[in-house]
């Protein structure tokens, strides 16, 4: 089974093209930060024998619609925000995303890059110290002509940058947990802002360019019941994907190998809570085993970026320990 790890961004929502400007000018870090370390975190990565990393490229949207362009309140809905101009990605924004490429082209390290996640439909978000709206960018999916700019002036320039690449990149991803802010019956909140219609429009439409273009097309569900509910390879997805957080309790049979590869996008890292079906075998080589067994061709840890460690229940753990399990099981011991 392929192993692989999210990387899953070094600024989030801000990792290509140039970083934003506080109210004071100043900019909020160094353009492209993760230049300076990643050849040597994908050797790492490499002896590991991970093969696939997964990144977030608009991540909210912070950065994609500035000025001008950001969310704004809407006059005709009072105290509900439109995003009425679909930008188009910067040229240093596409150079940023290329050098991504050559690098892990470099390490023999396969991409997976997620389009956009989740929070790019929460509701709108000032940030306090810039001049920048995190969120709020729903309309993007929503309204027909400005779902159709999205996928002209952000999707397809993505797919020609991958398509240089055709042995490097691993899928196109269209968006990460979409069932978070999609209106899909499962369980209501105010942030499930999107029609399930109109999301799964976006993804079949994303999903017949990205096949198209001789890609693999995938979405990051968070649940295995969303996977099959809002009919996976119905949608014209080529890679099938769902993440693992202990819902459901035990880890599924692979039930979608009739329609293409399945792999499980995330996974925790951390031994967080144990996975009932291996009772005292909780070490990471266990649980890729585990998943081995299940059917799944392939499975990444959630995540090299340790700052998740820091939290109250974290799920990250990528110390020394976990490397080592993931070796082993990589290797065969």
């Amino acid at each position: 089974m392929l192993v692989g790890i999210n990387y899953a961004w070094r600024n989030y929502a801000w990792d290509f093209g140039e970083p934003p400007a506080s109210d004071g000018g100043g900019a909020w870090g160094a353009r492209a930060a993760w230049t300076t370390t990643l050849s040597e975190e994908l050797a790492d990565f490499s002896v590991l024998g991970l093969k696939v990393v997964r990144w977030f490229l608009l991540g909210d949207g912070t950065t994609f619609g500035v000025g001008a362009h950001k969310p704004a309140l809407d006059p005709a809905r009072p105290g509900q925000w439109r995003f009425h101009d679909i930008p188009e990605l910067s040229p240093a924004w596409l150079d940023d995303f290329t050098r991504l490429l050559m690098v892990c082209q470099d390490a023999k390290i396969q991409l997976l890059p997620s389009i956009v996640d989740f929070h790019f439909c929460f509701p709108a978000q000032p940030v306090p110290s810039a001049p920048l709206v995190k969120c709020g960018r729903s309309d993007a999916i929503i309204d027909p002509r400005k779902r159709r700019l999205l996928l002209d002036r952000v999707v397809d320039p993505i797919i020609a940058v991958c398509r240089r690449f055709p042995d490097t990149v691993y899928a196109l991803e269209l968006i990460n947990e979409p069932e978070w802010c999609t209106d899909d019956g499962a369980f209501v909140h105010e942030k499930k802002v999107v029609p399930l219609a109109a999301m799964q429009d976006f993804i079949a439409e994303g999903a017949q360019r990205i096949n198209r273009a001789g890609l693999r097309s995938t979405v990051g569900f968070a649940k295995h019941r969303s996977m099959k509910a809002w009919e996976s390879p119905g949608l014209g997805l080529t890679l099938h994907q769902w993440h693992y957080y202990l819902d459901p309790e035990d880890v599924p049979q692979n039930d979608m190998a009739d329609f293409g590869p399945c792999i499980v996008g995330e996974f925790p890292s951390a031994r967080w809570k144990p996975w009932r079906e291996l009772g005292d075998a909780q070490d990471t080589r266990s649980r890729l085993a585990h998943l081995e067994r299940r059917g799944y061709d392939g499975a990444l840890l959630w995540s090299a970026n340790r700052e998740e460690e820091k939290i109250a229940e974290p799920v990250v753990d990528w110390s020394e320990r976990v490397r080592d399990e993931v070796a082993a099981y990589t290797a065969g011991r």
